[in-house]
């Protein structure tokens, strides 16, 4: 019998527990874990603490590079997935290289959503998804004396904090797009805008962008409404979509991510989806779910690698946990406090 072979895409919180559940369940198998980052597993959710400086980069990592060799995972970063054909379990690498699997988990999560209004601004807007990322905020922020925050997702608050902390002038443009994963109301736009104001943010009710100008290198004009903000850089926080273009053309089944059953698998045979990119059925409620936040993915990662090694274990998620927001059922099981 030939060696098995499973193979994770991506190494966020969902797919580096994945692996790791993969190595302890199957000691014997050869895993190898793909990455388009060029370094290990790192814990997203402290980014806009790293930016601020209250903690060092060390402190972000779950897993270092130099880690996976110990794990006996073979880490391949810095590489992308481009083409997937779950019949033949075959993936195709970004250099061409096809690699063959008998057993898949995806977990590549999400990439920064930008409304479609604001494309046409997407040069001087600044996202936050990835250590990149951050090391982009954490450069220029020092070079700007305020900052105009767009959005409202979770993660917006946490980078506001993290500016305020820094000394920085903070506008806060809210708009009920961007609560996801929370439900939008009239209460907890209120709660949202005074818990900001009274830390010293601006909150500009007007929602309508009509132009963005720069001014300088640092410096951006930003017509909102009537209202113009001058400030030194933009942040744009309006969620996340799910990374999944790679897999049309592939067979699995796609919504707003890749749609699942409740043991993780896509319909083909030891090919499982899990975390951030995946939509998960719940027999329940007789339809699917998504899941958000840190500790979620770790649990969906360890529940899809149980499942690929013949376990029947089921993706948790309480009905009166779950709510509706934009047609689409969410999961979600933090919040951050501001």
């Amino acid at each position: 019998m030939s060696e098995e072979h499973f193979i994770v895409i991506g190494n966020g919180p969902a797919g580096h527990h994945a692996a790791a559940t993969l190595r302890l369940e199957a000691p014997g198998a050869r895993i190898t874990l793909i990455s388009k980052e060029p370094h290990g597993c790192y814990r997203p959710h402290l980014l806009p603490m790293w930016i601020s400086g209250s903690i060092k980069e060390e402190a972000l990592y779950v897993c270092p590079v130099e880690e996976y060799k110990n794990m006996a995972v073979k880490l391949r970063s810095g590489q992308k997935v481009v083409a997937l054909n779950p019949g033949r379990k075959e993936l195709v690498l970004d250099h061409k290289e096809v690699l063959r699997f008998s057993g898949l988990i995806i977990a590549v999560g999400g990439k920064p959503r930008i409304p479609e209004p604001l494309l046409i601004f997407k040069d001087v807007l600044f996202t936050l998804k990835t250590l990149e990322d951050a090391r982009v905020w954490r450069e220029q922020i020092h070079q700007v004396d305020s900052v105009l925050m767009m959005g409202g997702d979770l993660t917006s608050l946490a980078v506001t904090k993290a500016l305020l902390g820094l000394g920085k002038k903070v506008t806060f443009m809210v708009n009920e797009e961007a609560f996801w994963p929370l439900r939008w109301s009239l209460s907890l736009f209120e709660e949202m805008s005074h818990r900001l104001r009274q830390k010293g943010v601006e909150v500009l009710a007007d929602q309508r962008v009509k132009g963005i100008t720069r001014k300088g290198e640092r410096d951006c004009e930003v017509q909102v409404g009537r209202q113009t903000v001058r400030c030194g850089m933009i942040g744009a926080f309006f969620g996340l979509t799910p990374d999944v273009r790679f897999l049309a053309g592939s067979g699995l089944r796609l919504d707003r991510g890749i749609l699942v059953d409740e043991y993780l698998n896509t319909g083909f045979k030891g090919v499982y989806a899990t975390g951030d990119c995946a939509q998960i059925y719940h027999p329940a409620l007789r339809d699917y779910w998504v899941s958000v936040g840190h500790d979620n993915a770790v649990e969906l990662g360890r529940t899809a690698a149980l499942n690929l090694v013949g376990n029947t274990v089921k993706a948790e998620a309480a009905g009166k946990c779950i709510f509706e927001a934009q047609g689409i059922k969410i999961n979600t099981s933090w919040w951050t406090e501001f």
